[in-house]
């Protein structure tokens, strides 16, 4: 099997760079010939695919979302609407505790660690089962619960739901109520 930086290139291996970059490592490259093939002749199907761009559905079935999208949090105590961040660093989609319960979600059937960039240790965060509907489609997720009062977001959408879905986020198409909590640009 072919490794994936090499991705069947006869050249690969070798230990320098026929181009501008004379004393560069193998992995860097070999990333650096894939990127330029794909140039030179991108019609050429190499044997393997990252693993992150195979789980994607056809470009056909793709939404656009915006940076913020209204989400409906259905639970057994009724439907919440929230303005939601979704945030494509994020590998799962987090809820604030307050929304939880007033949604009527649980019981907590996991705990999850998980490291923040904010913060210095990780943290373990409680994960229930949500229903949530996102641009007029309705996901089943495991969702993980944590304090975000203090917080400007009370809902991240993480990639878990966005590769489910295939939504695309578009930054340019964001949310009216979003846009109108921005400041002004200070003039001097």
């Amino acid at each position: 099997m072919t490794p994936i930086f090499t991705a069947g290139h006869p050249r690969s291996l070798e230990p320098r760079c026929r181009s501008r970059e004379k004393n560069v490592s193998r992995p860097r490259m070999t990333r650096l010939m894939l990127y330029r093939r794909s140039y030179i002749d991108p019609g050429r199907e190499t044997e393997r695919v990252h693993p992150v761009v195979a789980r994607q559905p056809a470009k056909g079935n793709r939404t656009a979302i915006g940076v913020v999208e209204e989400v409906v949090i259905r639970g057994s105590k009724g439907d919440i609407r929230v303005l939601a961040r979704v945030d494509t660093g994020a590998a799962r989609t987090s809820l604030d505790t307050d929304l939880a319960l007033r949604a009527g979600l649980g019981p907590v059937f996991d705990r999850v660690r998980v490291r923040a960039a904010a913060a210095d240790e990780p943290e373990e965060r409680d994960v229930v089962d949500a229903k949530i509907l996102i641009a007029g489609r309705e996901f089943d997720v495991a969702v993980a619960v944590t304090d975000r009062k203090d917080m400007r977001d009370h809902m991240i959408v993480g990639m878990d739901v966005l590769r489910e879905a295939g939504f695309l986020v578009d930054p340019s198409k964001g949310n009216e109520r979003e846009n109108h909590t921005k400041r002004a640009p200070r003039t001097p």
